[in-house]
């Protein structure tokens, strides 16, 4: 094989190659052969308006013919990105006023890390460099975006920095809790967890952590009752920031624009990426508040520049189509829209919870999951199996373990999530007999 696959076995592939495709159409994507596949995931929770968003092409056109490329470095930068700047910071919650681009999800969240640090070093504070993180939390696939995630395939064989993080429990009630807690009992331990951490590890050493409003590639994991004001106070108590992982999350997938608003987070930063240019064309960016950003402005002064930046941050190509995805969405209605396909799923799980098999049903907006049961009554790898013969049925869904994810695009219809969950519903029936 010429390529080497991401997140792929690369000997299984030599004799199984990954399947290739060659169109979109909508929600639907073509492989080689003509067959067509409705993707219940946005490929990677990214394509929020599908596979061939004629308005976002257009945008991407345009701007190509005005400007292909120009940098933010050294005192210059597109009028359209520092347009895209303002408007974000009018949309973004709470005191996230100003921005830092990149082009992934992963640099993103290697770009706060390294802010985090700036930042606390700014305050005198140089010791204060390690970070927390949660069991089973996704954050990227490059150094220290890989060494936050909370998930042992990101690490092995790569050496590396994982003695900067400390990891704590992810807020996963079905799973975690004791018998008889409740979801605030359950919160409020995870909280006591995370103190009586961040005391035998010193916060004096300790910059910030990092969590996804709601998990998604540790298995959609939507958090208990309290598990945010509770997790916040200690984080506040002990002079630590808090970076909100928006990139799943962010632009409607929760039903609010940000899903720090659907679970009331008030964070110090926010990555996000994904759907900020429904994946068209790679960008992310790093919101922060005045105070972070202030901070830093200040000791960056007094070095005489900020030493931080990627050629193709702030790509003027990728704010037009950012900025044609936010007219788009406004236009839509998005948190609204987002609630009405919501509606729609939730009635379809709650007849899906009751087959043989399924252990929990769960969504929050346009991200949802079934999670099943790991005794083995019905027979082992259950998920897996389940998720292959939906796929044999034309939908795929994200396997992760016992779970079956589903976040599709916001351009479905009505129609389409009946076919998506029917579908859901068919496969479990087929494989559980």
């Amino acid at each position: 094989m010429t390529q080497l696959f991401p997140f792929t076995d690369p000997i299984a592939a030599e004799t199984s190659p990954p399947k290739r495709f060659a169109k979109g159409d909508g929600i639907r994507v073509f492989d080689t052969g003509g067959k067509a596949y409705i993707d219940a995931v946005s490929a990677l929770w990214c394509t929020s308006l599908g596979f061939t968003p004629d308005r976002l092409r257009c945008a991407l056109d345009t701007q190509m013919q005005e400007l292909a490329y120009y940098h933010s470095f050294m005192g210059r930068t597109p009028e359209i990105t520092d347009r895209l700047a303002a408007r974000l910071a009018a949309r973004l919650p709470g005191a996230l006023n100003h921005l830092f681009f990149g082009t992934s999800g992963s640099e993103a969240v290697e770009t706060a890390a390294k802010f985090a640090r700036y930042y606390q070093a700014a305050r005198d504070k140089p010791e204060k460099r390690r970070f927390i993180a949660r069991e089973g939390a996704y954050h990227g696939s490059g150094q220290m975006s890989a060494a936050l995630t909370g998930l042992t395939y990101c690490h092995d064989g790569f050496g590396l920095p994982l003695t900067d993080v400390l990891r704590t429990g992810r807020p996963h009630h079905l799973r975690d809790a004791h018998p008889g807690e409740s979801e605030i009992d359950f919160s409020k331990r995870r909280a006591r967890e995370l103190d009586d951490l961040i005391r035998r590890e010193d916060p004096d050493t300790i910059a910030a952590f990092i969590g996804e409003p709601a998990m998604g590639a540790g298995g959609v994991i939507l958090p208990p009752e309290g598990y945010w004001p509770e997790i916040q106070e200690v984080l506040s108590r002990h002079d630590i920031l808090l970076i909100a992982d928006e990139i799943i999350c962010g632009f409607g997938r929760t039903g609010e624009w940000f899903a720090c608003e659907t679970y009331g987070i008030a964070p110090d930063m926010m990555t996000m990426a994904k759907q900020m240019t429904a994946s068209v064309f790679p960008m992310s960016a790093v919101a922060m508040t005045d105070t972070v950003r202030d901070t830093i402005a200040k000791r960056a002064g007094d070095y005489g520049t900020f030493g931080h930046g990627v050629t193709y941050g702030g790509h003027p190509v990728g704010a037009a189509v950012a900025l044609e995805c936010l007219d788009i969405y406004e236009e839509m209605d998005l948190p609204a829209h987002v609630k009405s396909l919501e509606a729609r799923i939730a009635a379809h799980l709650q007849d899906i919870k009751f087959l043989p098999g399924v252990l929990d049903t769960r969504c929050n907006g346009m991200l949802a999951a079934v999670e099943f049961e790991t005794d083995g009554r019905c027979g082992p790898d259950l998920a897996k199996r389940i998720g292959q013969e939906a796929e044999h049925r034309g939908v795929f869904f994200r396997i992760i373990g016992d779970v079956l994810a589903i976040a599709p695009p916001y351009i479905c219809t009505n129609d389409d999530i009946d076919t998506i969950m029917q579908t859901m519903s068919d496969a479990i029936r087929e494989v559980t007999g």
